[in-house]
Parts: C-alpha cells; sequence; structure tokens
C-alpha cells in the first residue's frame, strides 16, 4: 500500500520537517509580534502564541520521532503538515478577529479541519506500520 522509506532516509525528512516547523515558528513569531505593533496595544493570546503550533504540534513531534527512528511515511507526513499549517492558520485567523473585535461563524472549521488531518496523519501512520511498511 504504502510503502515507508528506509529508516535513514525517513529520519532525514523528519529533521528537513522540524527545520521547516523551526522556520515557520520564526515566521510565525516575527509576524506576529510586527502585526501588534500595529494594533494600538490590542493584543491577543492567539496571535501571541501564534508560533506555538508550528513548534509544538510541528516541530517537536518530528524531532521526538527522528530521535526515536520511528518512520511515519510521507503521505502522514504531508496529512500533518497540512492539520500544521490549518491550525496555525487559523490561529492567526482567530487573533486577527479578536484585535479587531469581532468574531466569525468559520473559527470551528479550522479546529475540525486541522484535527482531520491530524487524525487522518496518525491513523496513516498506524496502518502503514500495521501493514508492514516499518
Amino acid at each position: 500500500m504504502f510503502i515507508l522509506q528506509s529508516s535513514e532516509a525517513e529520519r532525514e525528512a523528519l529533521v528537513r520537517s522540524a527545520r521547516r516547523y523551526a522556520v515557520a515558528a520564526i515566521c510565525c513569531a516575527v509576524f506576529s509580534f510586527v502585526y501588534e505593533q500595529f494594533s494600538h496595544e490590542v493584543y491577543s493570546p492567539f496571535m501571541v502564541g501564534l508560533f506555538l503550533v508550528p513548534l509544538l504540534v510541528g516541530m517537536l513531534p518530528a524531532l521526538v520521532l527522528a530521535r526515536m527512528n520511528v518512520g511515519v511515511g510521507w503521505l502522514a507526513r504531508d496529512l500533518w503538515a497540512a492539520s500544521v499549517l490549518v491550525l496555525t492558520l487559523g490561529c492567526c485567523f482567530i487573533g486577527v478577529l479578536e484585535i479587531y473585535g469581532t468574531g466569525s461563524p468559520y473559527v470551528p472549521i479550522y479546529v475540525i479541519v486541522g484535527g482531520a488531518f491530524g487524525f487522518a496523519a496518525a491513523t496513516c501512520a498506524v496502518c502503514a506500520r500495521r501493514s508492514g511498511g516499518a
């Protein structure tokens, strides 16, 4: 079904992913800092903590999996990246809305879709390991 790469190649792919998540976390931190400089001293915890999503949901698990030499496969990695992206954009959207003092009925969609991508990534990784891909 989904053939996983060798453990060394998979480890390198996870390390590359961790580096990308670290860069994304830095970019989110810079973006939220600059955005809040122009927000007239109105702050949002979602905007202040925007960098935490790629850091804690992306980089940290990638480093742990790379250290443990656990292969997850390309499909699980891509679904995981989509989950991190959607959750990061959702936090940014919620932060912008809070700073502007408004709301939106679309906020729960980010959590639902991001969670669905995360669940699909975990399911894909488990099914690939059970089918003998790892």
